[in-house]
């Protein structure tokens, strides 16, 4: 059986705990209006992935402009999420 090693791709983000909601969200700068939300940090830190992939989906079909970093990514590329400030 071959493995097959597939690249990751490092995604800043965001995390904010919204005291008055009792959440924390997740957000994609890169991604104006790209969000996850969760009643803890790690739900909403294995929620935005898939976010991040369905805007860029739709970014796609839409042939909207694609920020940079994620040009040459698809639906299989990992992504490491590396919290920067907000």
């Amino acid at each position: 059986m071959e493995t097959i090693e597939l690249d990751s791709l490092t995604v800043p983000v965001t995390v904010e705990y919204l005291e008055e909601d009792g959440v924390y969200k997740i957000s994609c700068p890169l991604l104006q209006g790209c969000h996850a939300w969760g009643e803890t940090l790690d739900e909403a830190m294995r929620s935005i992935p898939g976010n991040i992939r369905a805007m860029l989906e739709a970014r796609r079909i839409k042939q909207a402009p694609i920020p940079s970093l994620f040009e040459q990514t698809n639906q299989q590329t990992p992504f490491v999420l590396r919290m920067v400030p907000a």
